[in-house]
């Protein structure tokens, strides 16, 4: 391979990720000439990479949005608007065609990238992004876009690592796939490769499955799934939805479990799901739902209020769109714990959650959209609808038919890939890290940055031989008790 001479770190990387990041990519390559920062960081980490890469010359990309003079800020905008406006107006026209196609091409990742821009910041109340929010989105997505091109042509980037692949982040990635830059994506405290193909931190494939299996001690797995139902999982989310007071005794037989619905769902984008977005997914599953003839309920996400987002009042605005449904619509605003639900239910339908695997433990064959941690293995272990038609099938055949039902054998490799996603797929139990959300205060981001560098010198030589594994042998980072020698 190659050497790396120049690399860039960006893409919305908290403080705290930079610290033990830089550690992996020294592993990947001791030696970069030139690494350019997308923002300057906090003393601490500017004094800690100055130190691990002695050597290297660090910049900062020279970015106008984060000018502190306003009007300089406002002339370079307002400069920028005019010089692309053929651009602007091109992708406005795009996005009303965006459900035409669902191909990864380069094309359709900026209308993911501009999109889901423009649904992260709506209002609660909104269902679909305005005019301007639209607008907003697309400068976002096409700036990243410029900036990308000035990386590789100003500093000859061939290397990035990006704190995430969504949002403005995904045009990046878009504009470096084209230009073959190598790709890395941190999430969920893990780094992945994602320079040719899509890819997400918990989606291995069947070979790497075995491999991790091997590695996983029986008495452990074991443990580790009886800590889980009792609430003591190592995934935040889950481990919310498991410790939450059961309030109720019955339970509808189906479930549909909600997403954050103005995150991202393009982390990974699957060309072959059978709606755009969550927004899309929840419009037509409601409009399918009011020829059922069981009831329904719509669990909503355990822990939205962190995610800064108030998933009643969307789902109220979802049902006064179709009010020949309400009737048969439970609202479960985390009256249960996941548990419970799993135990209760027959069928359940979810976007690419997390869910989806934990039902499959439970014996509950999935319906699910996108791509997920389970298709990965086995295209056959879940339901996934190829077209609307399928779908409505899925949704209108009676909760006992047979089609719900996991075999024993493949719940208990669910309960194996369960396993490896929480414990080996994720380095936060080695860095002694906390899962931090939108809405989170500064005492939270504090804690959890105080956390990652008391621990640094524990962690450092480890995260140094998985920057090694990474450019040697594998496509994701494995926590330490599963390294890889």
């Amino acid at each position: 391979m190659k050497k790396i001479e120049n690399v860039y770190l960006g893409g919305g990387f908290q403080d705290s990720q930079i610290l033990w990041v830089s550690k992996i990519l020294y592993g990947y390559e001791k030696y970069p000439k030139k690494i350019i920062l997308e923002r300057k960081f906090n003393k601490v980490i500017m004094n800690d990479l100055k130190k691990t890469f002695p050597n290297s010359k660090i910049f900062l990309e020279k970015n106008r949005l984060k000018e502190n003079n306003l009007f300089l800020k406002y002339i370079h905008i307002t400069l920028f608007i005019l010089l692309n406006f053929n651009t602007f107006i091109f992708f406005f026209l795009k996005l009303n065609k965006r459900k035409d196609n669902f191909k990864n091409s380069y094309e359709n990742q900026i209308i993911n990238s501009i999109w889901d821009s423009s649904l992260n910041i709506m209002e609660d109340n909104q269902l679909k992004p305005n005019i301007f929010q639209k607008f907003i989105g697309i400068f976002r997505s096409i700036y990243a876009l410029s900036r990308a091109e000035k990386l590789i042509n100003k500093f000859g980037i061939n290397l990035a690592i990006l704190g995430h692949a969504v949002y403005s982040s995904r045009a990046m990635i878009a504009y470096f796939r084209k230009k073959n830059i190598k790709i890395y994506c941190q999430a969920a405290y893990n780094i992945y490769d994602i320079s040719r193909k899509e890819n997400a931190w918990n989606q291995i494939s069947q070979k790497n499955f075995i491999y991790l299996k091997k590695k996983i001690n029986n008495k452990n797995f074991k443990k580790y799934w009886q800590d889980r139902l009792q609430g003591r999982g190592n995934y935040y989310d889950s481990k919310v939805a498991s410790n939450l007071k059961n309030k109720l005794k019955h339970y509808p037989k189906n479930v549909i479990l909600l997403h954050i619905f103005k995150d991202s769902p393009f982390n990974y984008i699957d060309p072959k799901r059978i709606f755009y977005d969550y927004f899309d997914w929840i419009d037509e599953t409601l409009k399918i739902l009011v020829h059922s003839n069981e009831k329904w309920s719509l669990r909503l996400h355990p822990n939205a209020s962190r995610w800064g987002e108030n998933q009643k009042i969307i789902v109220q605005k979802y049902l006064e769109r179709y009010p020949q449904v309400k009737n048969k619509i439970f609202i479960d605003n985390s009256y249960v714990s996941n548990n419970f639900v799993f135990n209760h239910v027959n069928r359940l339908v979810t976007y690419s959650g997390t869910s989806h695997l934990e039902a499959s433990c439970f014996k509950i064959k999935p319906i699910m959209i996108s791509r997920s941690s389970l298709e990965c293995i086995n295209s056959n272990y879940v339901n996934k609808p190829k077209n609307i038609k399928e779908y409505k099938k899925f949704l209108l055949c009676n909760s006992s038919n047979k089609i719900f039902r996991q075999s024993n054998k493949i719940s208990n490799l669910s309960k194996e890939l369960l396993f490896i996603r929480e414990n080996i797929l994720t380095l936060i139990n080695d860095l002694n890290g906390i899962f931090i959300y939108r809405s989170d205060n500064k005492k939270i981001i504090k804690k959890e940055f105080l956390n990652i560098y008391k621990n640094l010198k524990y962690s450092q030589n480890y995260l140094k031989q998985s920057g090694k594994d990474l450019r040697n042998r594998f496509s994701h980072c494995f926590a330490k008790i599963y390294k890889s020698n």
